[in-house]
């Protein structure tokens, strides 16, 4: 799918590859594009500071105050009036942080020094692919360095253009990993992306597989860039493709019995590492799944390292373990039980209790067997990660974490099944007089308390990065786990809510830290600090003084938990345009909900929820009558 600004395929000239200026110190590629970033110009907060009117939904049914529906309601106002929201951009990438905009000739690209390349490629295998490792390195050394020897024009034509993409790719990736503070890593990483963008946008003949791993390494690289519309846009395309040629189906070797071994493993690993990105973008977009397992029987990718993976044979690990593939695949087994979550747990059409507390016990059961089996990698309390080379600290936390958001995936409905019944005091939404979720909900919770530690130590060890989007992801369905359990504190056990309060605002003075200007991390900041004041109002529903309301609102979650961040002192300024919002005192009080038969009762679940943050183009606008700001996300 092209960019926002992609000129056609029939105007697409050649693009022309040229070797940099000798620079012996180069700290960053040398192309003749231009420097200049476009400034997003951010909308004014309107301030909050008197009560949201009376709310109908279009079934004629009230809204009350305190209802999840005005929480969803305020939540969608701050998301559109904090985030930059271009109506000139594709309807692919609507709702997206904005890529740097060039003055740029587009047929032209100066090649990095060889140094660089070869720094960046390493970076990537070292560090940007950790668990979603489906590039064999020696492949791609080998396409660097015909890529030199040959000015940018590979000696293979007839796949040339889909390899350079590749090999682009990658460096768009690996730039976007590095560490804070390198020189503008976000414009180099963009120019990187946009050539390889030319270059497939002119492919000719017929598909191949480098074409499709060039598209999968931008659906990895615009995710680190908050550009998840766009990457949802162009993961279809990628899916498709390859679906189309075959990689789902298991291919066991030649009948002739020459296997390229490379080759093979190439297309499992390909494929398992979309499937498993399909997963996680449907869980975070509340959207259906491309892949079905029922389509599939492709074989898991062989656990060997990539220098004993040769054209002609192939040696796996002796013990899995010492492998660097064990946990991409390890990951990929997860996923599959992510699919089935999704499948059962989040369809269309929700099961019964009954059937829910039946389906949690059996996928529970998998994912405990599943860690069971890699307890002395995930666990090893007695080690210090530290010591751990960086891609396995990566591996040990991406696995840590997704087994605790698969948790947090099949507990989290008994503790909320829709935000509609969010300040319900009788009872929690997912509660049944019948069914004894005590169990459930304790599990979710504790899931969430370990992923928002698993995030502060990264913080602490300074290796959390603004392009780790799935971390982020993972911390931001914690912190929102935490502040309803505080919301429905009654239902658990006395005292520990005050722990999951104060753990979720450090997640979230974390997060804060890392927020530019629209990405994802701002935008899971912004909601979360609408959870937080009604987490906080809603334990202190004795207090009647107006002023303690209003001292309650104004600590920010950093000043809370004292973290020194530059964000601290006007946290809730950042959020609020400088005005901090009262909510009126009958929000602590008022139960008034919305009926269940609401058509708004059905789009407040996790998956709608999850979607309205994670991809910002307003999933409820059309549910509610004379809101003229509401109208924005659909473009009205």
């Amino acid at each position: 799918m092209p960019a926002d600004a992609s000129p056609t395929k029939s105007s697409t000239p050649p693009l022309q590859f040229q070797r940099p200026l000798p620079s012996p110190n180069t700290d960053r590629p040398n192309e003749i594009f231009g420097d200049r970033l476009a400034v997003p110009v951010d909308s004014a907060a309107a301030s909050r500071s008197s009560p949201e009117p009376t709310q109908t939904d279009q079934q004629g049914h009230y809204v009350g105050t305190s209802s999840g529906v005005s929480l969803i309601l305020r939540i969608q106002k701050r998301l559109h009036q904090n985030t930059f929201l271009s109506h000139n951009s594709s309807i692919f990438t609507f709702g997206d942080a904005p890529l740097p905009e060039f003055d740029h000739d587009h047929t032209f690209f100066v090649l990095p020094p060889k140094a660089d390349a070869e720094r960046l490629l390493k970076w990537y295998f070292e560090f940007a692919a950790s668990t979603h490792r489906y590039l064999h390195r020696p492949s791609l050394e080998k396409i660097l360095n015909d890529f030199y020897e040959t000015g940018g024009d590979l000696r293979n034509k007839e796949d040339g253009a889909s390899k350079t993409a590749l090999l682009l790719s990658v460096f768009a990736q690996s730039q976007a990993y590095m560490a804070p503070g390198s020189k503008t890593p976000r414009l180099d990483s963009a120019r990187y992306f946009f050539a390889a963008e030319r270059l497939l946008a002119k492919e000719r003949g017929a598909m191949r597989l480098a074409s499709v791993q060039a598209r999968l390494g931008q659906c990895f690289y615009l995710l680190a860039q908050s550009r998840i519309n766009h990457c949802w846009s162009l993961f279809g395309t990628t899916a498709h493709l390859a679906l189309a040629i075959g990689l789902h189906r298991s291919r066991r070797g030649d009948c002739s019995g020459a296997t390229d071994y490379v080759d093979l493993e190439n297309r499992r690993r390909l494929f398992w590492c979309a499937y498993t990105l399909d997963k996680y973008l449907a869980a975070a977009l509340g959207r259906p799944q491309t892949f079905r397992d029922e389509d599939i029987d492709q074989d898991l990718p062989t656990i060997v390292n990539d220098e004993d993976l040769l054209p002609q044979s192939i040696n796996p690990a002796l013990v899995p373990s010492h492998s660097i593939m064990m946990a991409p695949v390890e990951h990929v087994k997860i996923s599959r039980i992510v699919s089935y979550v999704l499948r059962d747990l989040y369809s269309i059409r929700p099961p019964s209790m009954a059937l829910r507390i039946e389906l949690a016990a059996k996928y529970s059961r998998e994912l405990y067997d599943w860690r069971a089996n890699l307890a002395r990698f995930l666990d090893a309390d007695g080690v210090d990660s530290s010591l751990l080379i960086p891609v396995y600290q990566r591996q040990r936390n991406v696995l840590n974490l997704a087994y605790y958001h698969s948790v947090l995936l099949i507990q989290r409905p008994f503790l909320l099944t829709n935000f509609a019944n969010l300040a319900n005091i009788d009872k929690p939404s997912g509660h049944s007089p019948n069914f004894d979720t005590t169990r459930n909900i304790a599990e979710c919770c504790d899931a969430a308390m370990r992923i928002v530690r698993i995030v502060d130590d990264m913080f602490s060890n300074g290796k959390m990065f603004g392009a780790f989007w799935f971390s982020q992801y993972y911390a931001f369905c914690a912190v929102v786990v935490l502040y309803i359990a505080k919301i429905q504190q009654q239902h658990l056990e006395p005292g520990v809510c005050k722990g999951y309060f104060e753990a979720g605002q450090k997640c979230q003075a974390q997060l804060s830290t890392i927020s530019e200007t629209d990405c994802l991390s701002k935008r899971y900041c912004l909601v979360l600090e609408e959870l937080r004041l009604e987490a906080a109002l809603h334990s202190r529903r004795s207090a009647t003084s107006p002023s303690a309301v209003m001292d309650l609102q104004n600590i920010s979650p950093a000043t809370a938990m004292g973290i020194p961040t530059p964000q601290s002192d006007a946290y809730a300024s950042q959020f609020y345009g400088g005005n901090i919002p009262p909510t009126p005192e009958s929000a602590i009080f008022n139960t008034n909900l919305i009926g269940s038969s609401s058509l708004m009762a059905d789009l407040t679940s996790w998956g709608q929820f999850d979607s309205l943050v994670t991809a910002g183009i307003g999933m409820l606008d059309g549910g509610f009558q004379g809101d003229s700001v509401l109208g924005i996300g659909m473009g009205r």
